[in-house]
């Protein structure tokens, strides 16, 4: 007969094995942000990483459930909803400092740096404008749009250029095209779906054709704060599809076609300083993707002969 001891041992060791087993078979559920609307293609990527980084970890982290938040947030509803995480617990967006600081950042850019690559949307008509601007000091001469929230509103401004923001995404196009701003910057990754999204409803929105901004603000998936194992997931699935080229694949299958309507090589290029983030950020040079390089083709003059 087994003593007391023994027994109590047996016991705790079957509890902790049943407790593995149901921790092993737990489904972590995903809550996702929505879209401004159906209409809104720009959450089309991030969705596809998102299923292909938690399906690289289901031998490591067992099954995944992916649902989306009931309604869209603007960024500063969002980012409370992401501190409480429980209406949404995931989202991919560029950073800013107390995005860094308050939740849990995912330090791999989930387009490996495309949406800081920045061209514009304008009014036809201001294309002369724009084709003489060949410095910043002339660029801030005119005025650019930014939503109040987004991330390259403090680069805009820390470059001196003069910023007129607005408070919805929707809106931004509206005063664009009622003549309250010049330009609205727009990642290479999202300016052609947005272009031909309401081109039907603005005829004279056009793709500014000569000038190229580059803001080094990185999009990346943010975690809520209690979501410690979620974090984890998605840290070494991006992590291992950094490794082995997929991350890279995946960017490029969505976006090459951005890339070569944008026709970068053609611009004139500024720099605007990032002094928001940390620059350890920026010290592993194999997250970012460099559109310039040969290898990827989108620059012709640079293709031996």
């Amino acid at each position: 007969m087994l003593k007391p001891i023994a027994r109590l041992c047996i016991r705790a060791a079957l509890a902790a094995a049943l407790l593995a087993a149901g921790q092993a078979a737990a489904t972590d559920i995903v809550i996702f942000d929505q879209p401004v609307s159906k209409a809104d293609r720009r959450r089309e990527y991030a969705n596809a990483l998102l299923n292909a980084v938690l399906q690289r970890t289901v031998p490591e982290f067992g099954p995944y459930e992916i649902r989306h938040a009931a309604v869209h947030m603007e960024r500063p509803r969002l980012f409370e909803a992401l501190k409480d995480g429980k209406l949404v617990n995931l989202t991919a967006y560029p950073a800013t400092a107390n995005w860094m600081r308050e939740l849990k950042p995912v330090p791999i850019p989930i387009d490996m740096g495309l949406q800081s690559w920045r061209i514009f949307l304008i009014d036809a008509k201001t294309q002369p404008a724009l084709r003489a601007a060949h410095t910043l000091g002339q660029l801030a001469r005119l005025r650019a749009g930014s939503g109040s929230a987004w991330a390259t509103l403090e680069s805009l401004k820390e470059a001196h250029l003069s910023v007129v923001t607005g408070s919805s995404y929707n809106g931004l196009f509206q005063m664009l095209m009622a003549g309250r701003f010049d330009y609205l910057p727009r990642g290479v990754n999202e300016i052609f779906a947005e272009y031909d999204t309401h081109k039907q409803d603005y005829p004279a929105l056009a793709v500014e054709e000569t000038l190229l901004l580059h803001d080094q603000i990185p999009s990346l998936f943010f975690v809520a704060p209690g979501e410690t194992r979620l974090h984890r997931r998605i840290t070494a699935g991006m992590e291992a599809l950094l490794k082995d080229g997929s991350l890279e694949r995946l960017v490029l299958d969505y976006h090459r076609n951005d890339l070569r309507r944008a026709k970068l090589c053609t611009r004139k290029r500024f720099e605007l300083p990032n002094r928001q983030l940390d620059p350890a950020l920026f010290g592993r040079k194999e997250l970012w993707l460099n559109p310039f390089e040969a290898r990827h083709g989108f620059c012709p003059a640079l293709l031996p002969r």
